[in-house]
Protein backbone atom coordinates (compact mmCIF):
# COMPACT_ATOMS: atom_id res chain seq x y z
CA UNK A 1 0.00 0.00 0.00
CA UNK A 2 1.01 3.62 -0.49
CA UNK A 3 2.56 5.23 2.13
CA UNK A 4 1.67 8.12 2.60
CA UNK A 5 3.41 8.74 6.11
CA UNK A 6 6.94 10.12 6.26
CA UNK A 7 9.22 7.68 7.05
CA UNK A 8 9.72 7.67 10.63
CA UNK A 9 13.02 6.69 11.89
CA UNK A 10 13.92 2.90 12.63
CA UNK A 11 16.17 1.92 15.44
CA UNK A 12 19.62 1.11 14.73
CA UNK A 13 20.01 -2.26 16.36
CA UNK A 14 17.03 -3.49 14.40
CA UNK A 15 18.28 -3.14 11.35
CA UNK A 16 20.50 -6.29 11.28
CA UNK A 17 17.16 -8.04 12.06
CA UNK A 18 15.15 -6.89 9.08
CA UNK A 19 17.68 -8.38 6.50
CA UNK A 20 17.31 -11.60 8.40
CA UNK A 21 13.78 -11.08 8.70
CA UNK A 22 13.75 -10.04 4.86
CA UNK A 23 15.30 -13.62 4.03
CA UNK A 24 12.98 -15.70 6.28
CA UNK A 25 9.93 -14.72 4.37
CA UNK A 26 11.28 -16.96 2.12
CA UNK A 27 9.13 -19.40 4.36
CA UNK A 28 7.39 -17.13 5.98
CA UNK A 29 5.41 -15.38 2.97
CA UNK A 30 7.28 -11.76 3.37
CA UNK A 31 4.75 -9.69 0.99
CA UNK A 32 4.90 -5.84 0.76
CA UNK A 33 2.10 -3.35 0.07
CA UNK A 34 -1.24 -3.98 -2.04
CA UNK A 35 -1.86 -6.70 -4.47
CA UNK A 36 0.56 -5.20 -7.02
CA UNK A 37 2.83 -4.38 -4.98
CA UNK A 38 3.36 -7.60 -3.33
CA UNK A 39 2.69 -9.58 -6.53
CA UNK A 40 5.89 -7.52 -7.52
CA UNK A 41 7.49 -8.52 -4.24
CA UNK A 42 7.33 -11.80 -4.88
CA UNK A 43 8.64 -12.19 -7.96
CA UNK A 44 11.85 -10.43 -6.08
CA UNK A 45 12.05 -12.57 -3.83
CA UNK A 46 11.81 -15.94 -5.98
CA UNK A 47 14.35 -14.61 -8.16
CA UNK A 48 16.45 -13.84 -4.73
CA UNK A 49 15.84 -16.41 -2.41
CA UNK A 50 13.35 -18.64 -3.92
CA UNK A 51 10.35 -20.38 -2.43
CA UNK A 52 8.07 -17.51 -1.41
CA UNK A 53 4.75 -18.88 -0.21
CA UNK A 54 2.13 -16.67 -2.39
CA UNK A 55 -1.10 -15.89 -0.82
CA UNK A 56 -3.55 -18.91 -0.51
CA UNK A 57 -0.19 -21.34 -0.12
CA UNK A 58 -1.47 -22.76 3.11
CA UNK A 59 -4.83 -23.48 2.27
CA UNK A 60 -4.54 -26.80 2.16
CA UNK A 61 -4.49 -26.59 5.77
CA UNK A 62 -8.05 -25.45 5.71
CA UNK A 63 -9.24 -28.67 6.86
CA UNK A 64 -6.81 -29.59 9.32
CA UNK A 65 -8.22 -29.89 13.22
CA UNK A 66 -6.78 -28.69 16.22
CA UNK A 67 -4.09 -31.59 17.27
CA UNK A 68 -5.36 -34.20 19.53
CA UNK A 69 -2.10 -33.30 21.71
CA UNK A 70 -2.62 -29.35 21.81
CA UNK A 71 -2.87 -27.95 25.63
CA UNK A 72 -5.19 -24.86 25.43
CA UNK A 73 -4.42 -21.69 27.94
CA UNK A 74 -6.96 -21.06 30.58
CA UNK A 75 -6.06 -17.78 32.18
CA UNK A 76 -8.92 -15.89 30.80
CA UNK A 77 -8.48 -13.14 33.52
CA UNK A 78 -9.74 -9.72 33.02
CA UNK A 79 -7.23 -6.70 31.73
CA UNK A 80 -6.18 -5.35 34.80
CA UNK A 81 -6.79 -1.73 35.30
CA UNK A 82 -4.37 1.19 36.35
CA UNK A 83 -5.21 2.59 40.20
CA UNK A 84 -7.38 5.06 38.66
CA UNK A 85 -9.97 2.58 36.92
CA UNK A 86 -8.44 3.25 33.43
CA UNK A 87 -6.43 0.94 30.93
CA UNK A 88 -2.84 1.55 29.79
CA UNK A 89 -3.33 2.39 25.81
CA UNK A 90 -0.39 3.21 25.61
CA UNK A 91 1.22 -0.02 25.51
CA UNK A 92 3.28 -1.06 22.09
CA UNK A 93 6.06 -2.97 21.29
CA UNK A 94 7.48 -6.53 21.99
CA UNK A 95 7.67 -8.34 25.71
CA UNK A 96 11.19 -8.33 24.93
CA UNK A 97 13.98 -7.20 22.27
CA UNK A 98 14.15 -8.94 18.67
CA UNK A 99 17.46 -9.36 17.80
CA UNK A 100 17.20 -12.70 15.42
CA UNK A 101 14.93 -14.83 13.77
CA UNK A 102 14.99 -17.68 16.54
CA UNK A 103 13.63 -14.61 19.02
CA UNK A 104 10.43 -13.28 16.80
CA UNK A 105 8.30 -15.28 19.68
CA UNK A 106 9.38 -12.03 22.04
CA UNK A 107 6.52 -10.05 19.80
CA UNK A 108 3.84 -11.83 21.69
CA UNK A 109 3.67 -9.41 24.46
CA UNK A 110 1.64 -11.74 27.14
CA UNK A 111 1.20 -7.91 29.36
CA UNK A 112 -1.91 -8.85 31.63
CA UNK A 113 -2.86 -4.84 31.37
CA UNK A 114 -2.73 -5.08 27.57
CA UNK A 115 -6.46 -4.00 26.66
CA UNK A 116 -5.84 -4.37 22.80
CA UNK A 117 -5.70 -8.17 23.06
CA UNK A 118 -7.85 -11.09 23.38
CA UNK A 119 -7.37 -14.79 24.27
CA UNK A 120 -5.90 -16.21 27.79
CA UNK A 121 -2.30 -14.83 28.36
CA UNK A 122 -1.08 -18.33 28.40
CA UNK A 123 -2.52 -19.46 25.25
CA UNK A 124 0.05 -21.59 23.51
CA UNK A 125 0.02 -19.22 19.95
CA UNK A 126 0.21 -15.52 19.90
CA UNK A 127 -0.57 -13.46 17.11
CA UNK A 128 0.36 -10.64 16.78
CA UNK A 129 -1.21 -8.21 14.37
CA UNK A 130 0.71 -5.55 12.37
CA UNK A 131 -2.61 -3.10 10.91
CA UNK A 132 -4.06 -0.31 9.91
CA UNK A 133 -7.36 1.07 10.90
CA UNK A 134 -7.35 3.11 7.21
CA UNK A 135 -5.92 -0.10 4.99
CA UNK A 136 -8.66 -1.82 2.95
CA UNK A 137 -6.73 -5.57 3.64
CA UNK A 138 -6.64 -4.84 7.10
CA UNK A 139 -10.62 -4.19 7.48
CA UNK A 140 -11.36 -7.39 5.32
CA UNK A 141 -9.48 -9.65 7.41
CA UNK A 142 -11.26 -8.04 10.46
CA UNK A 143 -14.69 -8.65 9.43
CA UNK A 144 -13.73 -12.13 7.75
CA UNK A 145 -10.73 -14.15 8.77
CA UNK A 146 -10.58 -13.09 12.25
CA UNK A 147 -14.05 -14.05 13.33
CA UNK A 148 -13.74 -16.98 12.63
CA UNK A 149 -9.96 -17.32 14.14
CA UNK A 150 -11.79 -16.05 16.98
CA UNK A 151 -14.47 -18.92 16.99
CA UNK A 152 -12.07 -21.31 16.15
CA UNK A 153 -9.39 -20.58 18.61
CA UNK A 154 -9.19 -17.83 20.69
CA UNK A 155 -12.49 -19.07 22.71
CA UNK A 156 -10.70 -21.95 23.35
CA UNK A 157 -7.62 -21.06 24.50
CA UNK A 158 -5.52 -22.35 21.78
CA UNK A 159 -4.26 -18.76 20.45
CA UNK A 160 -4.34 -15.00 21.48
CA UNK A 161 -4.43 -12.11 19.52
CA UNK A 162 -2.56 -9.19 19.92
CA UNK A 163 -2.83 -5.60 18.33
CA UNK A 164 0.05 -3.28 17.61
CA UNK A 165 -0.92 0.20 15.36
CA UNK A 166 1.25 0.00 12.04
CA UNK A 167 -0.19 3.83 10.97
CA UNK A 168 1.27 3.99 7.51
CA UNK A 169 -1.87 5.77 5.27
CA UNK A 170 -1.44 8.97 6.31
CA UNK A 171 -3.30 11.48 8.74
CA UNK A 172 -7.08 9.56 8.78
CA UNK A 173 -5.05 6.15 10.03
CA UNK A 174 -3.17 8.41 12.34
CA UNK A 175 -6.44 9.58 13.60
CA UNK A 176 -8.09 6.41 13.85
CA UNK A 177 -5.47 4.84 16.12
CA UNK A 178 -5.79 7.34 18.78
CA UNK A 179 -9.78 6.64 18.84
CA UNK A 180 -8.75 3.61 19.10
CA UNK A 181 -6.54 3.87 22.05
CA UNK A 182 -8.90 6.36 23.66
CA UNK A 183 -11.53 3.52 23.66
CA UNK A 184 -8.93 0.73 24.97
CA UNK A 185 -8.31 3.38 27.50
CA UNK A 186 -11.90 2.53 29.16
CA UNK A 187 -12.01 -1.44 28.59
CA UNK A 188 -13.79 -1.31 25.25
CA UNK A 189 -11.15 -1.93 22.39
CA UNK A 190 -12.61 -5.08 21.13
CA UNK A 191 -16.31 -4.05 20.75
CA UNK A 192 -15.08 -0.51 19.13
CA UNK A 193 -12.84 -2.12 16.66
CA UNK A 194 -16.16 -4.60 16.30
CA UNK A 195 -18.59 -1.40 15.50
CA UNK A 196 -15.54 0.34 13.56
CA UNK A 197 -14.53 -2.45 11.06
CA UNK A 198 -17.95 -3.52 10.53
CA UNK A 199 -19.01 0.11 9.43
CA UNK A 200 -15.59 0.27 7.46
CA UNK A 201 -16.31 -2.67 5.92
CA UNK A 202 -19.47 -1.38 3.93
CA UNK A 203 -17.94 1.86 3.43
CA UNK A 204 -15.35 0.29 1.20
CA UNK A 205 -12.04 1.17 0.34
CA UNK A 206 -10.09 3.48 2.63
CA UNK A 207 -13.05 4.60 5.04
CA UNK A 208 -10.76 7.91 5.73
CA UNK A 209 -13.33 8.39 9.14
CA UNK A 210 -13.40 11.75 11.06
CA UNK A 211 -14.33 12.13 14.45
CA UNK A 212 -18.25 12.51 14.42
CA UNK A 213 -18.02 8.82 13.07
CA UNK A 214 -15.41 7.35 16.01
CA UNK A 215 -17.69 9.21 18.42
CA UNK A 216 -20.48 6.82 16.79
CA UNK A 217 -18.50 3.78 16.89
CA UNK A 218 -17.96 4.34 20.61
CA UNK A 219 -21.75 4.96 21.41
CA UNK A 220 -22.24 1.37 19.84
CA UNK A 221 -19.14 -0.11 21.64
CA UNK A 222 -20.69 1.34 24.79
CA UNK A 223 -17.65 2.98 25.85
CA UNK A 224 -18.56 4.68 29.49
CA UNK A 225 -17.19 8.37 29.42
CA UNK A 226 -18.00 9.66 26.06
CA UNK A 227 -16.36 13.01 26.56
CA UNK A 228 -13.09 11.29 28.04
CA UNK A 229 -13.11 9.08 24.74
CA UNK A 230 -13.35 12.52 22.44
CA UNK A 231 -11.06 14.22 24.47
CA UNK A 232 -8.57 11.68 24.35
CA UNK A 233 -8.97 10.91 20.67
CA UNK A 234 -8.12 13.95 20.11
CA UNK A 235 -4.97 14.78 22.61
CA UNK A 236 -1.58 14.00 21.78
CA UNK A 237 -1.16 11.38 24.66
CA UNK A 238 -0.98 8.54 22.63
CA UNK A 239 1.38 9.84 19.95
CA UNK A 240 4.48 8.57 21.17
CA UNK A 241 2.92 5.39 21.45
CA UNK A 242 2.10 5.07 18.06
CA UNK A 243 5.52 6.48 16.54
CA UNK A 244 7.03 3.59 18.45
CA UNK A 245 4.72 0.82 17.49
CA UNK A 246 5.55 2.61 13.25
CA UNK A 247 9.41 2.12 14.73
CA UNK A 248 9.05 -1.23 15.95
CA UNK A 249 7.33 -2.90 12.99
CA UNK A 250 9.35 -1.15 10.52
CA UNK A 251 12.47 -2.04 12.63
CA UNK A 252 11.34 -5.55 11.74
CA UNK A 253 11.27 -4.93 8.35
CA UNK A 254 6.99 -5.11 8.07
CA UNK A 255 6.24 -2.01 5.93
CA UNK A 256 3.09 -3.13 4.47
CA UNK A 257 -0.16 -3.70 5.91
CA UNK A 258 -1.83 -6.45 7.53
CA UNK A 259 1.29 -8.59 8.62
CA UNK A 260 1.00 -11.00 11.58
CA UNK A 261 3.80 -12.89 13.33
CA UNK A 262 1.68 -16.33 14.33
CA UNK A 263 4.19 -17.40 16.91
CA UNK A 264 7.33 -17.94 15.16
CA UNK A 265 5.95 -17.90 11.08
CA UNK A 266 5.40 -14.39 9.35
CA UNK A 267 1.87 -13.84 7.61
CA UNK A 268 1.84 -10.95 5.17
CA UNK A 269 -1.26 -9.56 4.08
CA UNK A 270 -5.47 -10.76 4.17
CA UNK A 271 -4.26 -14.31 3.81
CA UNK A 272 -7.16 -16.90 3.49
CA UNK A 273 -7.92 -18.67 6.82
CA UNK A 274 -6.46 -22.15 5.45
CA UNK A 275 -2.69 -20.16 5.77
CA UNK A 276 -3.47 -19.42 9.55
CA UNK A 277 -4.84 -22.44 10.27
CA UNK A 278 -1.84 -24.31 8.54
CA UNK A 279 0.46 -22.29 10.75
CA UNK A 280 -1.36 -22.29 13.66
CA UNK A 281 -1.94 -25.86 13.78
CA UNK A 282 1.70 -26.63 13.31
CA UNK A 283 2.80 -24.78 15.83
CA UNK A 284 0.62 -26.75 18.32
CA UNK A 285 1.81 -30.06 17.01
CA UNK A 286 5.29 -28.69 18.25
CA UNK A 287 4.18 -27.70 21.73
Amino acid sequence: MTNTTPKTKIPPLMWAFTIVFALAAAVGGYVIGERDGQQNALNQMEEHVGGVESEGAGAEGADVGIPDSAKPGTDFSPVKADANGFFDATIQGPSAPITSQDEIDNAARRDPKDPMAVGALDAPVVISEFSDWDCPFCIRHSTTVEPELIKEYVEKGYVRIEWNDLAVQGPASIAAAKAGRAAAEQGRFAEYKDAYMAAAANKGGHPGFELEDFIGFAKKAEVPDIEKFIADAQSDKYNEAIDKARDYAQGLGITGTPGFIVGKKFLAGAMPIGDFRSAINTQLTAK
